[in-house]
């Protein structure tokens, strides 16, 4: 059931930056959570009902067959049943937080949130207090690596090498450069800083989805007992900021003053996860058993199920979290997934850490490759926080204690990760080293202290240091590609936007993989694997040959001994070498020619890798692919990069060249003042395809960028959350609408500075009579309206018919107008007066003769916009005869006479009521 609305008001403040992103401020800790699960209804509606429906085993309502796999996979993990059990086994604080911001989402969806064609026929189920924990749950539940072990399960089952161990066989497909990539983290102690405090800086890399996985907001809880202000990355869904976070505490200092906060965490690739054999395996638990077998039968071995907790408490516990021994402490309590965490404070501390619950394998098989005879019996006992006397890199590959400084090779005299004892975070799964070892790299050659301004040559580090290891297999390749792609490796290997080399190589490395995908050395592996066939459109990608290869491309070409006996007697083994020049070959065909970008109308990298994001739910018709508008910017921004170097932008060698993984969020957290730092995401804070900020940030994403974080409460926009009056920065345009023949009408909010000359024209004309500015200056009518752009309850339009200005439109809450005292207001009244300053087309004979047959229905269109607006409120001069039968005329009904105070003087009106009701069995709104 829902939660009790009434035992959170909205009392919450909502603003919002130049590029949208919410800043959510309340006097207690439950308020704040409402306003965050309400403004998060508002911008990923869609997104969250999509992720709490799979949650709910009911995804195939909306995603239909493409969600039924799904769907059994969720009934057959428990995963609404262990959210609930979750939420049961909660201490009361943490309970009324979640509570809470589950009704601010039900606010928030019926207020409009809902309002997507592709919701138009799913009932509306109000969200529970434990609904908030069955979407992380089902956001994470395949962020392990069981997949992977059902997929070695199938290699024990069907790659058999004569004399080689097993172990041996399944590392070829250990995670490796090519299919999948990890997330950065580091960490820079004030010693090495231009400030002097430490930075904290990364990247998660994740898939790709549109709109993305993360949500940047502020939470700013004003209680005095225990003030806090964070702001960073949420999952929409979820409550509170629990991966990438900066929390200023004013007045928590010893001497009075701020202090602040900051952490990012990476996957810690733990095997947390475990695989359990129901017996019915063939491969059992250490890959032999009698043919013929199903191997379906596994469960899963899950912390968060068997403990029922997922770490919810860390949640809420970060968002109190004042210096960096309490965000360790936070991260005490934190069990799924396993993440290692850094974090730095304002007095200097640096940490890292490895935070959540890790089973306590055998020491016969550490990594559990494959499915286990029974689940672990405890679990590990994670290292200590450790401090950072320099730096830290944390980007996924298997930890080490790196060389001391002089000896680690890595040029300049900038700082060294000198942590200790790194083994001891070694907890499964691993990742190539290439892009941690290139970070360290970066901040070892620093010739300047750190500061938020040098990240971006870390974030956007395009050198692939796995690149050469692959070409050297084209070392005796005497062709001119080959020896362009020696050169390009020669000169950096650099995988950029506008390289054909770089283009080339990733063309090599892909036709390498399918070549060798289709070895009969890995005739074997394309037998069926046998899993249950309702979740094959779940597993399948996990099985697929190509990604497998590509995930272990250098292992497999440096494993000599891969020698595979085939049915018929015949032995195949694979040539590295003359396999890599036979790749070559097929990209570039005969007659290639040496240098640079050789090849009249060759690509380059960018003309192949561009994002391509998954969706909510699955899109049958193109045509309503918001990226599929050539103008839209999104679908054409070339990105560099790809899994194996920094700016990650990842994609599946022998699949595709496009990035469908890559970095879903980038940060810099300044401790000396947090309004350095910086953040972005990819395509746009809001989740709504053409509202203004549903992609504004990608250009800045594609280029690696960032933009400074926003905390000057003065500079922010309050916005209504009664959600009638629609808002944007001045000269934005907030709506717009075609009518055909008759052409578009856009609004846009009005700019006093850039619109005074065209107002005080038209104030100046006899007709503006009633009007009552006819004497004002140009200077006195851009002041009024500075005047009402500094008000939250008053906005002021201008409406464009063709682009061509045609009307004034002030909209304000009656409420907080004198008009309030004339009349009985009541809940979502929305005020209007309107002004014809131009018949816009009409006057040139391009549109009906009477302009309002279009802009009526224009401006009633963009009032009722608002989902908050429920009746329209006129009060025209009760002289003005002309305006009184105009606005009837588009639908009003004409009311009383009133007589009440106005800041011109006393005034009498005739008052107008239009409901939204009306309006639409009517037909006026446009």
């Amino acid at each position: 059931m829902m939660g009790d609305v009434a035992a959170h008001p909205a009392t919450f403040d909502l603003f919002r930056d130049d590029l949208g992103i919410p800043h959510v401020r309340a006097a207690t800790e439950t308020a704040l959570a409402y306003g965050q699960g309400w403004v998060t209804a508002q911008d990923r509606g869609l997104q969250i009902e999509a992720d709490r429906m799979r949650a709910e085993e009911r995804y195939a309502e909306i995603a239909g067959e493409a969600g039924a796999a799904w769907d059994r996979f969720a009934a057959r993990e428990r995963l609404a049943g262990t959210a609930r059990e979750i939420y049961d086994a909660l201490d009361g604080p943490e309970r009324a937080w979640l509570a809470a911001y589950a009704d601010g989402v039900n606010a928030g969806l019926l207020a409009g949130g809902r309002d997507v064609p592709e919701l138009a026929g799913v009932p509306f189920r109000p969200w529970a207090p434990w609904t908030p924990i069955g979407v992380f749950l089902a956001c994470h539940v395949l962020f392990n690596g069981f997949p992977g072990v059902l997929w070695r399960s199938h290699v024990a089952r069907h790659l058999h090498v004569p004399g080689v161990p097993l172990e041996q066989v399944l590392g070829l497909f250990a995670v490796e450069a090519g299919s999948s990539s990890g997330s950065n983290a580091w960490a820079v102690h004030g010693a090495f800083t231009a400030s002097g405090s430490p930075l904290v800086a990364g990247d998660p890399h994740r898939t790709l989805e549109l709109p993305g996985p993360y949500q940047q907001v502020r939470l700013a809880c004003t209680d005095p007992a225990d003030p806090y202000d964070v702001l960073g990355f949420a999952f929409p869904g979820v409550p509170g900021i629990p991966h990438f976070g900066h929390a200023v505490s004013p007045g928590a200092g010893p001497d009075g003053g701020s202090v602040s906060v900051a952490w990012g965490i990476t996957n810690a690739g733990a095997h947390h996860v475990e695989v359990v054999s129901d017996g019915a395996d063939s491969a059992g638990p250490n890959g032999a058993g009698p043919d013929g077998a199903g191997p379906d039968g596994w469960h899963l071995h899950w912390p968060a199920r068997e403990l029922s907790d997922t770490g919810v408490g860390a949640w809420r516990a970060l968002l109190h979290a004042r210096t960096a021994r309490d965000v360790a402490d936070a991260f005490g309590r934190w069990v799924d997934p396993v993440n290692r965490v850094l974090t730095a404070d304002s007095t200097g501390d640096v940490l890292s850490l490895t935070a959540g619950k890790v089973p306590a394998v055998s020491s016969a098989m550490p990594d559990r490759a494959l499915p286990a005879a029974k689940p672990a019996d405890g679990f590990v006992d994670l290292p200590a926080p450790t401090p950072v006397t320099q730096v830290a890199v944390d980007a996924n590959e298997r930890p080490r204690t790196q060389p001391p400084a002089e000896l680690d090779g890595r040029p300049g005299h900038g700082p060294r990760d000198v942590r200790p004892g790194r083994e001891a975070h070694d907890l499964g799964w691993t990742y190539p080293p290439y892009r941690a070892e290139r970070i360290r790299q970066l901040l070892a050659a620093a010739t300047a202290p750190e500061s938020p301004d040098t990240q971006h040559r870390i974030h956007g580090d395009t050198r692939d240091l796995g690149a050469p290891g692959l070409v050297e297999h084209l070392a005796h390749d005497t062709s001119p590609a080959a020896a362009r792609l020696r050169a390009w490796v020669a000169a950096g290997a650099h995988v950029d936007a506008d390289s054909t080399d770089a283009a080339l190589y990733m063309r090599w490395r892909d036709t390498l993989v399918r070549r060798l995908a289709d070895h009969p050395v890995f005739a074997a592996l394309r037998r069926p694997h046998g899993q249950d066939p309702a979740l094959a459109a779940l597993l399948e990608g996990f099985f697929d040959l190509p990604t497998a290869v590509g995930a272990g491309l250098g292992r497999i070409l440096a494993a000599e001994w891969l020698v595979v006996d085939g049915p018929d007697g015949t032995r195949s083994r694979i040539d590295a070498a003359a396999e890599a020049s036979a790749a070559l070959a097929d990209v570039v065909g005969p007659g290639a020619v040496a240098g640079p970008g050789a090849g009249k109308g060759e690509p380059t990298w960018g003309d192949l890798h561009v994002a391509a994001p998954l969706h909510p739910v699955p899109i049958a018709d193109p045509l309503l692919d918001p990226l599929a508008d050539p103008a839209s910017g999104v679908t054409h921004a070339p990105v560099s990069g790809n899994n194996e170097t920094v700016r990650c932008t990842g994609g599946a060698p022998g699949i595709a060249h496009t990035a469908y993984r890559g970095s879903v969020a980038r940060y810099v957290w300044d401790l000396s003042d947090r309004a350095n730092s910086r953040w972005g995401v990819p395509f746009g804070a809001d989740g709504r395809p053409g509202t203004p900020h549903f992609d504004d940030q990608h250009a800045t994403w594609a280029d690696a960028g960032t933009t400074t974080v926003v905390t000057d409460w003065e500079r922010l926009r309050p916005v209504d959350t009664s959600l009638r009056l629609l808002n944007g920065a001045r000269g934005e345009d907030v709506w717009r609408r075609s009518f055909g023949a008759d052409g578009v009408v856009t609004v846009h909010v009005l700019d006093p500075d850039a619109d005074a000359d065209l107002l005080h024209g038209w104030f100046t004309q006899p007709r503006a009579e009633f009007w009552g500015m006819g004497e004002h200056t140009r200077d006195e009518v851009r002041d009024t309206y500075a005047f009402v752009d500094s008000l939250e309850t008053h906005h002021a339009y201008l409406v464009r018919w063709d682009g061509e200005p045609a009307v004034l439109l002030q909209a304000y809450h009656p409420e907080h107008d004198p008009v309030a005292t004339a009349y009985d207001v009541r809940p979502g009244d929305l005020g209007l007066h309107f002004f014809l300053g131009s018949r816009g087309p009409a006057a040139r004979h391009e549109a009906p003769a009477d302009p309002w047959t279009v802009l009526g229905p224009a401006i009633l269109g963009f009032l009722f916009a608002g989902p908050g607006t429920r009746r329209l409120v006129a009060e025209p001069d009760a002289r003005n005869d002309k305006a009184i039968k105009r606005i009837v005329a588009i639908g009003f009904t004409a009311g009383e006479l009133v007589s009440y105070e106005s800041p011109q003087g006393p005034k009498e009106a005739r008052m107008a009521y239009l409901t939204r009701e009306h309006a639409l069995a009517g037909g006026a709104v446009g």
